[in-house]
């Protein structure tokens, strides 16, 4: 009975679904006359112009991170970063008492990073500033102030932002050491002057002491050379007097570099006079059609891309809704010294030339995309929204969008992507690629 009775359910099942899944379409497009239903469509046919330009500069004053180094890439040719910093008084009032003898001046600046060839040596030199850094200023990556024109150092070392330093049989955080006592004894004898009344307060201080720009010298095209990342508001980035007086022995006294000091990098790309020529001729000298092979990035002030999209009105028979829309970039030249950006930015070029945010990014990164996938090698976005504007010509969009390196007051990156439409069998497969899914309405 109880075999009987599953067997007599199992039926009436098998009946109920037959029944509800006879005639699929009794209910749905095959009941709808052909006008009236939905058309699906893809299109990966839509080209849009692109080709890259020159970045004016970027704001670096007071950043989480800044540059110093040299290096040459075969492509973008020498690239230098150089800081400007002012220091302030660890503590305020401090007396270096009778007849002070100095043993030591150390500078140290923590180092957080490095861009570029990491066994390159480096050379770089250090000046006193004539001119003083204004905290709350606007400073941008173009910018030179005035310094006395003799090094208080020259050095050169190899960069090891992994390697912790010995001090004092003390293990402590990578970080790079210049001693300027020898080199430099009279800016010694200058700190050790400051009248006491000036060092009561900052504002009186820097009055004396105004920084100090700390530059690289030019890497030489068979030297790649690096960009090295240093943490200047670290409580290890400051310059320590150690010294004696006719009370005391074994007394330090530091100037530190913190939130509140004025402080900024210049970044120097020399024209790009030392890039490929391919670069220099779509860059510098403006081909806008090299952009269909390969397009250029560079952080820093450097190069951005610019894009055109054509007019897509007409998409699905002017009729489209756009159901996904994403764009792909693909990086030409994976591995190396130099690294691809975490992240892309992309955003609208008003008709004033001012920039937007695309609508699809207020969704979120999650979304909107931008990130680099290592594999396979490229960075997209989804702009589904921006799309349709162009596609219904609504909210006034331009169709043109800026293409950039993120973090580019902070990092040195460079990145050569795919062009538009590659004629170039070497970059076939790795252009710019626009995914359109549609539903052309009634």
């Amino acid at each position: 009975m109880i075999i009987l009775r599953n067997t007599l359910k199992f039926l009436a099942l098998v009946l109920i679904f037959s029944a509800c899944t006879k005639e699929p379409d009794s209910l749905g497009t095959k009941t709808q006359p052909p006008s009236d239903r939905l058309h699906y469509g893809i299109d990966t046919t839509i080209t849009l112009t692109a080709y890259s330009l020159i970045e004016d500069s970027v704001r670096t004053d007071e950043t989480s991170m800044n540059i110093l180094g040299s290096y040459w890439d075969p492509v973008f040719g020498i690239t230098t970063a150089s800081i400007y910093t002012q220091f302030r008084l660890a503590t305020a009032g401090h007396d270096f008492g009778t007849n002070p003898l100095v043993d030591s001046l150390v500078l140290r600046l923590a180092y957080s990073g490095l861009y570029g060839n990491s066994i390159s040596l480096q050379t770089i030199k250090i000046y006193e500033l004539s001119q003083g850094i204004v905290y709350g200023n606007n400073y941008y990556s173009n910018q030179n102030l005035s310094y006395d024109p003799t090094p208080l150092i020259t050095k050169t070392f190899v960069a090891k932002p992994s390697d912790s330093v010995l001090v004092d049989t003390v293990k402590v955080a990578p970080h790079l050491r210049i001693r300027l006592d020898q080199s430099a004894p009279q800016f010694v004898q200058k700190l050790l002057s400051i009248p006491t009344d000036s060092m009561s307060k900052n504002e009186s201080f820097v009055r004396h002491f105004k920084g100090f720009y700390i530059t690289a010298i030019k890497a030489n095209v068979p030297n790649r050379g690096a960009l090295m990342y240093f943490n200047l508001e670290s409580a290890l980035s400051e310059m320590t007097i150690y010294y004696k007086n006719s009370e005391k022995d074994s007394i330090s006294f530091s100037y530190v570099i913190n939130s509140s000091c004025a402080r900024f990098n210049n970044y120097n790309h020399y024209n790009y006079a030392d890039a490929s020529s391919e670069f220099r001729q779509q860059v510098i000298n403006k081909d806008t059609l090299k952009g269909k092979n390969l397009l250029y990035l560079q952080a820093m002030g450097g190069v951005k891309a610019y894009l055109q999209f054509p007019d897509l009105t007409n998409l699905g028979g002017g009729k489209a809704a756009i159901n996904e829309a994403k764009i792909y970039f693909s990086n030409t030249d994976k591995g190396g010294d130099y690294p691809a950006p975490s992240k892309l930015i992309l955003v609208e070029l008003k008709k004033d030339n001012d920039i937007s945010f695309l609508t699809d990014q207020y969704q979120g990164d999650a979304y909107f995309g931008g990130a680099y996938q290592s594999e396979p090698g490229n960075y997209w976005f989804r702009i589904t929204r921006y799309i349709q504007d162009l596609a219904s010509n609504k909210n006034d969009r331009t169709g043109r969008l800026s293409l950039l390196a993120s973090s580019s007051s902070v990092r040195g990156y460079r990145l050569v992507l795919g062009g538009y439409q590659p004629d170039n069998p070497a970059y076939f497969g790795k252009g710019i690629k626009l995914h359109i899914v549609y539903t052309k309405t009634p």
